[in-house]
């Protein structure tokens, strides 16, 4: 029996009645065509998909975080803060622009910092915090006295930066000394607040708002331009003294991690300790201040003459390849113990300083649990500014405290004062803390620049950086 006319199909049609099977027919060159169609578009999405799978965990293993590099400085200087921005751009890493910033602030700020102060440092190569913690550095101190006088050494702040640049830089030793030298031979504005700090102590020419400079400084400075830092340290003996520590141990805070150097910073990292070791219900703005001064006081009471004390300086870098380093270099009272004596009236252009007792340094690092989540480069200038700043920022303290506003507006916050012996004061110029039990304290009548909280914060591959209005610098960015 034949098959009817009408029940034959051209060539090249495909048939959509029930009793065609629904499979590929033999007899069509473009049924063929189309035999594994969705085979070959599956393919190739999975081919898509694993590429770029690949390609993204390769980005956020070795790869660069960010189209744009970026970084920040931020010190108690706007001078410095951008001689620091400026190594960054040149190419520099966190340690070039640690040693440019705080070379500057030895010129600019002596009553703060000087080429002979001693230093606490935290750096931290972040990318690599799967296997490499944070490193802490300090020079200088009451540690550094061995019980006689040595009659000549070099400066321990040039000493200990020769030593961190020769492993950890990457500029040359000329371009970090660079702006401090041409900060010294072109002069600058004297502060009314080193105006105050130099009268007290009956040194003469400065002036408020004079022009001052200081070719001898510079002319010191210049002549080590010539050496390299692996020169200048096998002269120096750097090994000796500086003191490395890689295994240094992080202080819970609550649901933060905290690296603190300095005897300010580890007692600002036991007092943040205890603050925030409450039940989570019971972490406010107000209980965590009420716990840290509560730490600090009783510390302090506790230390008596061995409490950290004197002047200091702080300053707080991340640079393009996410490595922070918090640096604060201080003198154990304004100027150095030897400013304005005969010895250093006729000697180098550079005075002493002799610590006797433990200096207020306090750098810290402080990174929440989450991988790129929330971190904090501290560059503080006392203990209580660290303690206190921190716990502000931590616990949500300030307005809009979610965002950029919240960070600063905790740093700016009013800090109680903690003095000798345990003691508490309130800040001049600044409203109380918002608790019954401190808004009645006496105000602090000082002329000196309260300590400043100086700080960069990175949440993912933004980045925030604030200078402490109480130290009166600016920060700076790239």
């Amino acid at each position: 029996m034949s098959s009817s006319p009408d029940l034959q199909s051209p060539p090249g049609v495909v048939e959509l009645r029930e009793d065609v099977p629904l499979k590929a027919g033999s007899g069509s060159t473009s049924t063929r065509l189309c035999a594994g169609g969705p085979r070959l578009i599956l393919a190739a999405f999975a081919t898509l998909t694993a590429a770029i799978t690949l390609a993204l965990l390769t980005q956020i293993y070795y790869g660069d975080y960010e189209v744009v590099p970026h970084g920040s400085v931020s010190s108690s200087a706007a001078p410095c803060s951008r001689a620091g921005t400026a190594a960054l751009r040149a190419g520099g890493r966190a340690l070039d622009a640690a040693a440019a910033a705080a070379l500057c602030l030895a010129v600019l700020t002596p009553h703060r910092t000087s080429l002979d102060a001693s230093g606490s440092l935290v750096y931290w190569e972040y990318r690599s915090s799967r296997t490499q913690l944070p490193t802490v550095v300090e020079w200088g101190g009451e540690e550094a006295a061995s019980g006689k006088q040595i009659t000549s050494r070099p400066p321990r702040l040039l000493v200990a930066l020769a030593a961190l640049h020769a492993k950890l830089g990457v500029l040359s030793w000329s371009q970090a000394l660079q702006p401090a030298i041409d900060l010294a031979r072109e002069g600058f504005l004297v502060s009314e607040s080193l105006a105050l700090e130099a009268e007290s102590r009956g040194i003469t020419g400065y002036t408020p708002t004079a022009h001052r400079t200081e070719p001898a400084l510079a002319d010191y400075l210049e002549s080590l331009q010539s050496n390299t830092t692996a020169e200048l340290c096998a002269a120096w003996s750097c090994d000796g003294a500086v003191r490395w520590r890689d295994d240094a141990a992080a202080v819970s805070v609550g649901s933060w991690r905290a690296w603190a150097a300095g005897a300010g910073g580890a007692r600002a990292a036991e007092a943040l300790h205890a603050a925030f070791s409450i039940d989570s219900l019971q972490i406010t703005p107000s209980n965590v201040l009420k716990g840290v001064v509560d730490s600090l006081k009783t510390q302090w009471q506790t230390a008596g003459t061995q409490a950290p004390a004197g002047v200091a300086s702080g300053l707080a870098v991340v640079d393009a390849r996410d490595t922070y380093a918090a640096l604060v270099t201080g003198l154990s009272m304004p100027f150095g113990s030897d400013a304005g004596s005969a010895e250093s009236e006729t000697g180098t252009p550079w005075a002493r300083d002799e610590p006797t007792t433990p200096l207020d340094l306090a750098p810290a690092i402080i990174v929440d649990q989450h991988v790129c989540g929330t971190r904090y480069v501290m560059g503080a200038e006392s203990g209580a500014a660290l303690a206190e700043g921190a716990a502000s920022a931590l616990s949500g303290g300030g307005a809009g405290a979610a965002g950029a506003a919240g960070a600063v507006d905790a740093v700016e916050g009013a800090r109680v004062l903690v003095l000798p012996g345990g003691a508490l004061a309130l800040e001049r110029g600044h409203s109380p803390p918002d608790l019954p039990d401190l808004a009645t304290l006496p105000t602090l009548n000082a002329s000196i620049p309260l300590p400043a909280l100086n700080f960069v914060q990175q949440r993912g591959d933004a980045l925030l950086s604030h200078a402490d209005s109480r130290g009166g610098g600016v920060a700076s960015r790239f």
